[in-house]
């Protein structure tokens, strides 16, 4: 593989993406209509008293939750944090739940010119069935992106962020072992597709979300390839 710029991976990582442009509808979100304008952005302020579950349609969870890959290379077992990523988690978990999951192959994985990412959860190894359309919609489930600050009680919803004052306080970064959200370029376009890092990039701190790590693993994440798949995904208690 030639060797290629970091800006065009970044550039190639997001438009690779199979999930259509869209902007995100805030009627999936309800956290009260101030807080998400008509383009997906928003800022929510320390001391507004939200329960982010009780007010979105969208799937949600705050508690740290536990998921095991079953793939035909090894087990992978996953930590998610609900508290800093409450609807990315609850929406993965939604899914892992309705099977969408199993039977998946890891569609991409860059490993040179150094370790970069696996990417999963779009493509299916059953021809033709599409398993991530959203049940009770019948449509693609779109969630908004979403980071959590340290300094921030709750997320921040819908925009990137991009002050270097504040991507020093992001809570889940791009580290070693961490899964994010793939997305297009459209900001609130993640739906079911994930990657796990093979090293720490920083320079996607503050443009997708963090929302996991593998806790148990990681050399089965290393030794997968493109076309590997997930037997099935499971959820589990600790």
């Amino acid at each position: 593989m030639k060797e290629f710029k970091k800006e065009n991976k970044i550039t190639n990582f997001s438009n690779n993406s199979i999930l259509s442009y869209r902007f995100f509808k805030p009627v999936y979100i309800l956290l009260f209509i101030n807080l998400f304008l008509i383009s997906g952005c928003s800022n929510l302020k320390d001391n507004e008293d939200i329960n982010i579950c009780s007010s979105t349609r969208l799937p949600c969870l705050t508690s740290d939750e536990y998921v095991i890959l079953y793939t035909n290379k090894g087990n992978i077992k996953l930590k998610l944090y609900g508290n800093s990523a409450p609807i990315t988690v609850g929406n993965f978990i939604d899914f892992v739940e309705k099977g969408a999951y199993d039977k998946t192959i890891f569609n991409r994985v860059i490993k040179k010119p150094y370790p970069f990412i696996i990417r999963g959860g779009e493509k299916s190894l059953i021809e033709k069935k599409n398993k991530f359309i959203d049940t009770k919609t019948g449509k693609t489930r779109y969630i908004p992106l979403e980071i959590k600050l340290t300094t921030n009680r709750l997320p921040t919803y819908g925009r990137e962020i991009n002050a270097s004052s504040q991507i020093n306080n992001i809570q889940l970064k791009h580290k070693r072992s961490y899964l994010s959200m793939a997305r297009s370029k459209n900001l609130n376009s993640a739906s079911t597709g994930f990657y796990i890092l093979l090293k720490s990039l920083p320079e996607l701190d503050g443009r997708f979300a963090v929302f996991g790590k593998v806790i148990s693993g990681m050399n089965i994440v290393e030794l997968i390839e493109e076309e590997d798949f997930i037997i099935e995904a499971k959820r589990v208690n600790y």
